[in-house]
């Protein structure tokens, strides 16, 4: 892989690197799982977490993640071939979680199973692997489409952060790429060469996510800085202004 970096790969570098500093995700010796699914954002996650390694002074320990969801056409092969060139070992392990969320069995939404049941396996995993924080890949776009999705079908004002303590301190979730548009990560992997492998999930492209996103393009698309109010608005929270819980809900 070309390693120069061109203006807009130091933008990208510089935007993860902002988001470690003032939220605080990484520090000296820790031990980091990242969740490779073998889509953009996962890929983009490793290489820059990687090759970050050789800007900073201070040194930490990675480790890929790999689930498989159990659908045909898996990306093992493939993100074995990623992890080896980057020189980061790799830990995978198959599920059944794409097939059962797709079965009569399920009867949730199967993102939701899904989603719930990698995210309960990739803690355990964290955990009995000895890595006490778990990397994401999300971006800033899934942060503003997480917000509007609890808003839309959980009736609350709500979304993903930046980093998050469970289990009473036993593993720490960190969302390095949180300050990234979508499309600079995008153009950033293809700008690299990495990996992109397809979601071979039937529902890939029908989620609820997908309507949330697709109504949130829309805006974006009349009004530039839609986004960046958005963002800027979910740490800049006026409750004084919000109205108090009635004590039952109303449709």
């Amino acid at each position: 892989m070309e390693r120069a970096l061109s203006t807009a790969d130091r933008h990208v570098f510089g935007l993860m690197g902002r988001a470690v500093r003032e939220y605080g995700l990484i520090e000296g010796g820790d031990r980091i799982a990242v969740a490779v699914s073998g889509g953009k954002d996962s890929t983009a996650l490793l290489y820059l977490l990687k090759e970050r390694l050789r800007w900073v002074p201070i040194r930490y320990r990675l480790l890929a993640v790999h689930l498989d969801m159990g659908f045909e056409g898996t990306s093992a092969q493939e993100i074995e071939r990623f992890c080896k060139e980057m020189d980061v070992p790799l830990h995978q392990e198959r599920t059944d979680y794409g097939i059962r969320a797709h079965s009569p069995e399920n009867r949730e939404n199967p993102c939701f199973f899904c989603a719930r049941e990698r995210r309960k396996h990739l803690f355990r995993l964290s955990e009995t692997l000895g890595f006490s924080k778990l990397a994401l890949g999300h971006n800033k776009d899934d942060l503003i489409s997480t917000f509007f999705l609890n808003v839309f079908f959980s009736g609350e004002l709500s979304t993903m952060l930046p980093k998050q303590t469970l289990f009473g301190g036993r593993l720490t979730l960190i969302r390095p790429l949180i300050l990234l548009d979508e499309k600079e990560i995008r153009s950033f992997v293809r700008r690299k060469g990495l990996p992109e492998i397809p979601n071979p999930c039937p529902s890939a492209g029908r989620s609820s996510r997908q309507v949330v996103q697709e109504f949130l393009h829309g805006l974006y698309r009349r009004n530039r800085k839609i986004k960046g109010n958005i963002f800027h608005a979910l740490s800049h929270c006026r409750p004084e202004y919000l109205p108090p819980p009635l004590k039952s809900r109303i449709r």
